[in-house]
């Protein structure tokens, strides 16, 4: 194996101190990185060592990097369960270890500071079988976390168990959770992209390690309405209830970007969705209880760049929206449900809509099905939802308009969407719920909205139904989407639900229910107990 000298040399030469943080401390350090990977794989290994050094200048505890931005067609070993559990700090044997491994753990070890990283592994179960659980005599490719300490110790591997295509790479062999602990008194759950869609591990590991803080590594292709990158990361931190800290891969001309650092129900602590080629580093003061943030801290939250340059990402649409039972909103005051299969919707809304072809138009929605995510996989779905559409049918929604302009979206003067649901029941054998909610949000910027501009509650009736309550509370914001979006994960691996056939629910009686109302814009007690609501989940539930 390669070793690169003069670079190690250089390293030697630059350590740097920095104040850490302590098991003491109510808070730590973090950062990640949005990168844009170059062609030529040496000048992705420098700038990654000069962004480790720009991270502890700024005091970081820990920095995160993108998925698959380092190895640019080239595998690396990480012999977990051989070389290196005699050697583990691989700047310290350089002719054991890839160049790579070598360097990046020099750079951990000179900086003293915590590094995620993302690989391409390589690992031969022909010639080395005693090395790795090897089920079969082949040669495997993976997409995989390497973690290091303050020392440039290797201390976690982890593999990508959910793979979007990746054809020449294997799924991990074993479902192992990535997991690792720190000096500081956090222990952090890890995972990578896709995994972000799936109960096994982005659930399990929160839920059966009682882990608050997550490293996310990722290459996200952003999907509107409810899965842009950091619409969903912020929603994920808090519908989790943890500490989210997301390195994005930056390639527009795919749709690729996004990155941040979250914090339980306090959303963005800081977090970017550039639509130009972009590498910053984001750097963050992170509560150790989410959400707990002090009043004398101050947090950049979204930073938004010049909003026409969005026009630049490449978007894809969710092919599930033919299969949404849909109601186009009109202006003014309206009150209505939507109920498809287990999912009830019910919508207040006072809607006022700009003419103009230009200006976006909204349906509300509900779904309960099957969906495709790009023709990788499927995954159960349900959700309420409003929605922008460029035009008035189901087949302009989730769609934007070629050229960003302002002042082009409706003004929710109220917006409450009531989801009743099937409570999720944990999977005792996983220690993992079987469904999941998140509180998605998007402005037209193609950035979720702040925390303080929409509250999102959930309370059980008797552990059968759920009551998820998501209100909008700022009028003023350029409303793309405002979902409750479900994953189901039981029904995961099953045939996509077909498109609906109604044009308009509000052309039939059998899927949309008036519910008539006395009562003032935000009664909670008309809105959040209704009893026609209530009663007609029951009855659908039951059936």
């Amino acid at each position: 194996m390669k070793r690169s000298t003069g670079l190690f040399i250089l390293l030697s030469l630059l350590g740097l101190s920095t104040q850490r943080s302590t098991p003491e401390d109510d808070s730590y350090i973090a950062a990640v990185v949005e990168y844009q990977v170059h062609a030529d794989q040496a000048v992705n290994l420098q700038n990654y060592v000069r962004l480790i050094q720009d991270a502890t200048q700024q005091s970081a505890d820990i920095v995160v990097f993108p998925e698959m931005t380092l190895t640019r067609g080239r595998s690396v070993v990480v012999p977990v369960n051989s070389t290196l559990k005699e050697y583990p700090v691989p700047a310290l044997y350089p002719d054991l270890y890839d160049e790579i491994l070598v360097t990046i753990s020099s750079a951990a070890r000179q900086n003293e500071i915590y590094v995620v990283v993302n690989i391409e592994e390589y690992v031969n179960c022909v010639t080395n079988p005693d090395d790795e659980y090897c089920p079969q005599s082949n040669v495997y490719l993976f997409n995989t976390n390497v973690v290091f300490d303050r020392n440039g110790a290797i201390i976690d591997r982890y593999r990508k168990i959910n793979l979007f295509g990746e054809f020449t790479r294997t799924p991990a062999l074993t479902p192992d959770l990535g997991v690792f602990e720190t000096d500081f008194g956090v222990t952090f759950g890890h995972y990578i992209c896709f995994d972000l869609m799936f109960q096994v591990p982005a659930v399990q590991v929160v839920q059966q390690r009682n882990i608050t803080d997550i490293v996310f590594t990722t290459m996200w292709f952003s999907e509107m309405p409810y899965l842009t990158a950091v619409e969903i990361q912020q929603a994920y931190a808090q519908s989790m209830n943890v500490n989210f800290l997301a390195a994005g891969a930056n390639n527009v001309r795919v749709g690729s970007a996004g990155s941040g650092i979250y914090s339980g129900s306090a959303g963005s602590l800081i977090s970017i969705m550039p639509g130009q080629p972009t590498t910053r580093l984001l750097v963050a003061k992170v509560p150790k209880v989410p959400g707990l943030i002090q009043p004398q801290d101050t947090y950049p939250g979204p930073i938004y760049d010049d909003p026409t340059v969005s026009d630049n990402l490449v978007l894809i649409t969710d092919p599930s929206l033919p299969s949404h039972v849909t109601r186009l909103l009109r202006n003014g005051s309206q009150e209505f449900m939507l109920i498809d299969r287990d999912v009830s919707c019910y919508f207040r809304v006072n809607l006022f809509q700009r003419e103009g072809s230009t200006n976006y138009r909204y349906r509300a929605a509900a779904f309960s099905g099957v969906r495709s995510f790009s023709g990788v996989a499927t995954g159960g779905n349900r959700i309420c939802a409003v929605i922008a559409c460029t035009g008035e049918t189901i087949d302009t929604c989730g769609r934007r308009f070629d050229n960003y302009t302002s002042n082009n979206t409706g003004v929710f003067e109220e917006l409450h969407i009531t989801a009743t649901l099937p409570t999720p029941h944990k999977d005792v054998e996983l220690e993992a719920d079987r469904a999941a909610y998140f509180p998605v949000t998007l402005n037209t910027a193609i950035m979720p909205l702040r925390s303080e501009d929409y509250s999102f509650q959930r309370m059980s009736v008797f552990n059968i139904i759920s009551i998820y309550d998501f209100l909008l509370t700022n009028a003023n914001v350029e409303l793309y989407s405002f979902a409750i979006w479900g994953r189901e994960y039981t029904t995961d691996d099953q045939l996509a639900s077909p498109s609906s056939n109604q044009q308009d629910s509000a052309e039939t009686t059998t899927t949309t229910t008036a519910v008539p109302t006395t009562s003032q814009p935000g009664s909670s007690a008309s809105h959040k107990i209704s009893i026609t609501l209530f009663i007609g989940s029951i009855v659908i539930y039951l059936r």
